[in-house]
């Protein structure tokens, strides 16, 4: 029998009672989680695990006691500890789909997404818990904004489970995601037939139809929508957008003088107005229209950005800006197959960067430090340019003033900061500074690795 020894300054009455009917009852698993919950809530995790552990001497493999011991080391912030203890209860447990989706939470907040879904794939095909997996990895692949693993998962959902109006819809929205738009309006077209759509996605299916240049049937879906909301913004926009496309221009600005009484200061509005300015042959006025709305779309409106710049670029070539125009469509094919403009700009930026086109990488992380300014990618690549182009001194105060506040998520940024923060002081020579900052990029990699 295990003898428990409790620390003076954690005894309390009631642990007295609990390690009191241990000797009475050694092997009462109730009893250890029952003083570890009280341990673990008084602040003491490290004592409430040796409690777990003397269980586990007396129950060995005990899966109650094993699930308390992951969630006391999570709770204690022994994160890969906990980790560890999760797929050990996996192991002897394969039917626990909790400790699948614990472990699916640790690899997601340090920042490892990829790591949930090779978790996920492990499953075999004939585990009881196959279709629970493909559906934590759809949601896991959705969280990354992983379009081709969020439809791989979705299919395989389909063929081996069968096709609800859930999952159709996702298929289409995923789908029309990828800008495979006639995929999209398939599913979507499914998902109407079985279950009651809402507008947000009737409004998916018209885009869908209008990318494949089906105006009618695109604009019979909008017709839905508006019979139901005559003032809905997001059919009267997309009814002007694909207007214009189709070279009414009349008709067209007279849907946005009613967008604009309606909804002032839009700034998707306002890209409309650029393109009929430009379809009129006035590019200055389309220039001015096309930067104000521009300035105003979210990062995550990717297709508007990409509409935005690449029409910019066209306004901008017809004024006798070359340099700048080359640059806009250079932007605007980096979001042409991106999930949002965060993604496709920062990827531009290090790809210039690897190409040492440095120049090039400085007026990327320009644009993105407007719409990110305490991003911490962002910081680490600007520091990289500033490390190239000789400035070490202010890579080193723009890492040091980012680092700390990089959130848990993106431990891993963190970390390459570090390492780049030491590179920066080595190029000062100064070589404490530059051990200091391995050692702490070490400190935080070996919590990661479990």
């Amino acid at each position: 029998m295990t003898t428990i020894r409790l620390p003076e300054k954690v005894l309390t009455p009631k642990l007295e009672k609990l390690r009191s009917d241990l000797d009475s009852a050694p092997a009462r698993a109730s009893t250890y989680k029952e003083m570890a919950r009280l341990l673990s809530g008084n602040g003491s995790p490290r004592i409430a695990t040796r409690i777990i552990r003397a269980g586990l001497k007396e129950l060995p493999g005990d899966q109650g006691l094993l699930e308390n011991l992951a969630r006391i080391q999570q709770a204690g912030g022994f994160h890969a500890a906990a980790a560890r203890t999760w797929r050990q209860v996996i192991s002897l447990f394969p039917e626990s789909f909790l400790a699948y989706e614990k472990l699916e939470r640790h690899y997601v907040r340090s920042g490892q997404p990829g790591r949930a879904v090779r978790m996920y794939h492990r499953v075999e095909e004939d585990h009881p818990l196959l279709e629970q997996s493909l559906e934590r990895t759809v949601f896991v692949c959705k969280e990354a904004m992983d379009i081709p693993g969020t439809l791989k998962a979705l299919k395989k959902l389909v063929k081996k489970y069968g096709l609800d109006y859930r999952r159709a819809r996702d298929l289409g929205r995923f789908h029309f995601k990828a800008d495979q738009f006639r995929e999209a309006s398939r599913w979507l077209e499914k998902a109407f037939s079985l279950g009651e759509g809402d507008r947000e996605l009737r409004l998916t299916l018209a885009l869908a139809y209008a990318r494949q240049k089906k105006f009618t049937a695109a604009r019979e879906q909008i017709d839905l929508i508006l019979a139901e909301r005559p003032d809905s913004y997001a059919a009267l926009i997309n009814l002007c957008e694909f207007t214009i496309e189709e070279g009414d221009l009349a008709r067209a600005e007279a849907i946005l003088e009613k967008i604009e009484k309606l909804y002032s200061h839009n700034s998707r509005a306002a890209l409309a107005r650029g393109e009929i300015r430009l379809s009129r042959g006035d590019p200055e006025a389309a220039e001015e229209a096309l930067r104000t709305g521009i300035r105003g779309t979210a990062y995550y409106y990717r297709w508007e950005l990409e509409r935005g710049y690449r029409l910019l670029g066209e306004a901008l070539e017809q004024t006798g800006k070359g340099e700048e125009a080359e640059f806009c469509w250079l932007l605007a094919a980096a979001l042409h197959s991106a999930p949002d403009a965060y993604l496709a700009f920062i990827a531009l930026a290090e790809e210039k960067i690897e190409g040492r086109e440095m120049a090039a990488a400085s007026k990327v992380l320009k644009v993105l430090e407007k719409m990110f300014p305490n991003n911490t990618r962002v910081a680490l690549n600007r520091a990289e340019v500033e490390v190239f182009n000789g400035y070490p001194a202010r890579a080193i105060e723009l890492l040091n003033r980012q680092l700390e506040k990089t959130p848990e998520k993106f431990v891993r940024d963190k970390v390459a900061g570090y390492r780049l923060l030491a590179r920066a002081y080595r190029k000062l020579g100064d070589w404490e500074g530059a051990r200091a900052s391995l050692r702490q990029a070490d400190a935080i990699e070996a919590s990661l690795l479990a």
